[in-house]
């Protein structure tokens, strides 16, 4: 692993990335240079913990190399974060396994409940089929999740909540179906996959609701639905943060219309981009304090109903977050005329990328409601 601050890492491969961007885009997947690039700078270990020989960067930390890599290409961004995300998982494996993971270039998957996993001596039998592998071109493993089977059976619930399997498999055992066009986001290669029936021993599977990582720091105390959001949410901000970049870029080379003042010196259009910007900066404050209260919250140990107060309030700033960088995109695309309008634009790319993303279900608006739900009285949903 490269002894490169992770951020100093990230801001060196800016020129890189937007130099393959367009290739990016055609290709549907990173291209090898943006991968050996990351791999060489240990980046895609992020999130790994360190006794793993991973980076075990803090939230804030996270925030930072994530939204700058998202800067530099909205693709290349997504990728990274679930890239992150699935390598973080390393930290809920049996540690046998989970080194087998760390140790991999890079790692996919999905992970919502669309499978199955059959209990069986020593592990899990299981099969399903999944969408939005993204970052699955350049992975050698890929994860999923299913509904645990006991006998055929689907166990009672635990405190409330189903039993979700995860697990981790070689990318060899999986079908990737090549099946990703779309009008943002093109070059994630988020491509439907399938994991054909097999067996998968218990130390490559973890709880989806784990708050006891086998390594690894308070971090991974998040579980890792939580954990996984805060790349995300960091895209966010970086893919904004890049289209009021663009605007900015656009107006100074003199947009204009006939009879009016250039729209670097209209009013309106001035108070729009400080009103946007000094929004974007207020949200990304708000995702630090929110993951890094969280993550306080694990370390002193508070009650549990204390933590997960904490981690719906990261779901909650995530969605925040998102909807506010997704205005400051929308600005700075309609601000743009036929700047972006024609291509290549990078602001158009950050426009189609923005609304491909931030429909995602992480930054579903019902994480205001569950935060409001314990402000009323009634009881929050249990995941």
């Amino acid at each position: 692993m490269s002894a490169t601050q992770p951020l100093t890492a990230a801001r060196e491969l800016r020129g890189l990335i937007e130099s393959e961007a367009d290739r990016v885009e055609q290709s549907q997947n990173m291209t090898p240079p943006i991968v050996d690039a990351l791999c060489e700078s240990g980046l895609f270990r992020l999130l790994v913990p360190r006794e793993l020989g991973g980076f075990e960067a803090d939230s804030s930390t996270i925030l930072e190399v994530c939204e700058e890599i998202a800067f530099a290409d909205g693709s290349v961004g997504w990728s990274f974060a679930q890239n992150t995300t699935v390598m973080a998982y390393s930290a809920y494996l049996a540690p046998d396994h989970a080194k087998r993971l760390a140790c991999a270039r890079a790692a996919a998957g999905m992970f919502a409940p669309l499978g199955v996993a059959h209990k069986e001596a020593g592990g899990f039998r299981v099969s399903g089929s999944y969408p939005f592998g993204s970052g699955c071109g350049h992975s050698e493993f890929m994860g999923g999740t299913a509904m645990e089977m006991h006998d055929g059976q689907p166990p009672a619930f635990e405190n409330g909540l189903p039993l979700l399997r995860a697990f981790i498999v070689p990318i060899e055992r999986v079908l990737i179906k090549g099946n990703w066009d779309v009008m943002g986001l093109r070059g994630t290669g988020s491509f439907d996959f399938e994991v054909p029936e097999q067996f998968v021993e218990e130390g490559l599977t973890f709880s989806l609701f784990e708050t006891r990582p086998t390594s690894g720091g308070a971090l991974y105390g998040l579980g890792p639905v939580p954990l996984g959001t805060i790349s995300t949410c960091a895209w966010a901000l970086g893919v904004a943060r890049r289209a009021l970049h663009e605007i900015v870029e656009i107006v100074n080379a003199g947009r204009a219309r006939m009879g009016a003042l250039p729209l670097r010196e209209q009013q309106t259009f001035q108070r729009d981009l400080g009103l946007h910007t000094m929004a974007l900066r207020s949200a990304r404050l708000l995702a630090r304090e929110a993951y890094s209260s969280a993550v306080d919250a694990v370390t002193r140990s508070e009650s549990k109903e204390r933590r997960m107060e904490r981690i719906r309030e990261t779901r909650a700033a995530a969605s925040y977050v998102t909807h506010v960088a997704k205005a400051a995109t929308v600005f700075a695309y309609e601000a743009s005329g036929s700047g972006g309008l024609r291509n290549p634009s990078r602001l158009q790319r950050c426009f189609r990328d923005m609304f491909v993303g931030a429909s995602h279900l992480v930054f579903d608006e019902r994480n205001y409601v569950e935060i409001a739900k314990t402000r009323l009285g009634l009881e929050p949903l249990p995941f």
